[in-house]
């Protein structure tokens, strides 16, 4: 059942404008888990667990959204369980549902627990929280629904209109001001493209900066090629490619090199490609016309994570 929705109270309105930003979404979660755990353990509730949940690990994607709306949907919600529940495990994330959409979640162990009840008051306050949440999510763009088990509110969902990040920039020409190249000399980049042209562009681009760079035509290549050749530092993935495709190829490179940064780049859809290139591993999306700037700079990230990684080994 929706929230609210045989409730008379009239909807709240916000008065906050909405800003979307670029953000790190698991970066956003792990912010929510730390909060919610300080207040545990400040009401001493020691016999209660959070737990956030992530399918995998995607520490360096990054959605369009507001980010404090986001966190205050997951702010109310947890607060909400906390006032009811003792015990038990509080568990919270997000799942992607069959059409690839995200859809976050809070599952509430008081409904299980027995002996539970909900007094006037309390029952006042949880119509006002989820109230709030509604309003909050449909700001977003998103809808909110409720599942029940043995008559009571076992979890909480939502989903909000997430974009791939840096989606809504108007520019897609940008180039890098001169000088303003990183030195990648000492770097080995590995290109799976199965269209000569495209793979052509990329190589131009990436010419400032020094790289060597690797050309391979499909999925199955490029697993063989990483799996072989160790200098290979970062890998610029097509999706759509003959023999094996850039979903397999993710998932099968990332088995045995997890650190290697992967970057999908595709030109179709970007709400079928997105969610599937973060089930499948990639570090992040990229969309056709590449935006120069964007390219180089979300590469330079990843590279700073991925030399962080190597060196914690």
């Amino acid at each position: 059942m929706l929230f609210a929705e045989d409730m008379s109270t009239n909807s709240i309105s916000t008065t906050e404008r909405i800003d979307k930003q670029d953000f790190y979404l698991y970066k956003a979660l792990k912010k929510i888990h730390a909060r919610v755990q300080s207040e545990i353990q400040e009401l001493k509730k020691l016999n209660l667990l959070l737990i956030l949940n992530t399918p995998g690990s995607f520490e360096h994607f990054m959605i369009h959204t507001d980010p404090k709306y986001f966190q205050e949907i997951f702010y109310h919600l947890l607060n909400h369980i906390l006032k009811k529940a003792n015990q038990g495990c509080i568990e919270f994330g997000y799942k992607l549902l069959e059409n690839d959409q995200f859809c976050f979640y809070v599952i509430d162990p008081a409904a299980s627990q027995s002996g539970y009840n909900v007094n006037g008051q309390d029952s006042h306050e949880t119509a006002l929280s989820l109230l709030c949440v509604k309003e909050l999510v449909k700001q977003l763009g998103g809808r909110t629904w409720i599942e029940s088990a043995n008559g009571k509110a076992s979890s909480y969902w939502f989903t909000v209109d997430i974009q791939p990040a840096n989606s809504s920039m108007q520019s897609e020409t940008d180039n890098i001001e001169p000088g303003q190249h990183p030195d990648w000399s000492d770097k080995t980049i590995l290109i799976v493209e199965d269209v000569y042209n495209n793979f052509l562009l990329l190589e131009t681009i990436l010419q400032p900066t020094k790289a060597r760079v690797l050309n391979v035509e499909n999925g199955l290549k490029a697993v063989h090629a990483v799996k072989r050749d160790d200098s290979i530092d970062f890998v610029l993935m097509d999706l759509r490619l003959p023999v094996l495709d850039g979903y397999e190829a993710t998932c099968r490179i990332k088995s045995f090199k997890p650190w290697i940064p992967i970057v999908a780049v595709s030109a179709y859809n970007v709400g079928e490609e997105y969610a599937k290139c973060i089930q499948a591993g990639c570090d992040a999306f990229l969309r056709k016309p590449l935006n120069n700037t964007l390219l180089i700079s979300t590469m330079r990230i990843l590279f700073q994570q991925s030399d962080r990684e190597k060196q914690s080994r």
